[in-house]
């Protein structure tokens, strides 16, 4: 519960971020590589903890608004502090499909340039037709349920010294990661990002090697 505190402390704006979204492309799939996320700057003291980190990640395949394909990616992030390396868990559309061990130098680049192959098959799709990729972060995120749970700890648990302004810092972290839930989704965070590619065409793309 500390922990989830913590983070509801660092509100951040999706709309600083400077982070930019590209495709690839390896044997005949797409994939997405994010570059220049804005972490929160208490992220690499998080990730030495020990405790299991959540990337939760939304990609749509889209040709102009309609939604082609769309995978949703979570990557659990633990550090091993026995053997003091990192191992990343990635699972896609609920199954696991890819387990990794980073040393830290190694985290802090594959974390500036976040890899996701292997996301969507390019059977089918136009080779000449403009696309776009879409892609939604969240880390750590939050469920309704345990969101609610929290909000009646702190409403019990708080006594802030100006009564009125701890209630209304407080309902302002609050009120934004319940916005999130207006579309319907089942899961919020305090850090989260929406980044979308230029256009491109599947047959202008080369070929990668995992």
């Amino acid at each position: 519960m500390r922990r989830v505190l913590v983070l509801l402390g660092l509100v951040l704006s999706a709309a600083a971020t400077a982070a930019e979204l590209s495709p690839t492309q390896s044997n005949g799939e797409l994939g997405v590589r994010i570059d220049a996320l804005a972490y929160p700057s208490t992220l690499p003291r998080e990730l030495e903890s020990g405790l299991t980190n959540r990337l939760f990640i939304r990609v749509r395949l889209l040709d102009a608004q309609a939604v082609l394909q769309e995978r949703t990616v979570e990557i659990a992030i633990r550090y091993d502090l026995w053997d003091q390396n990192y191992i990343v868990v990635r699972t896609v559309d609920g199954v696991s499909n890819e387990t990794q061990r980073l040393v830290p130098a190694e985290m802090k680049t594959w974390l500036s340039s976040l890899p996701i192959a292997g996301l969507f098959t390019t059977r089918g799709l136009s080779a000449n037709r403009d696309l776009t990729l879409s892609a939604e972060v969240l880390l750590n995120p939050i469920d309704r349920e345990k969101l609610s749970m929290i909000r009646k700890w702190v409403a019990e648990n708080s006594t802030p010294m100006n009564a009125d302004q701890g209630i209304s810092a407080s309902n302002t972290v609050f009120n934004r990661i319940f916005e999130q839930y207006a579309d319907g989704s089942e899961l919020a965070a305090v850090w989260h990002v929406k980044v979308v590619s230029p256009p491109f065409r599947p047959g202008a793309l080369a070929n990668e090697r995992r």
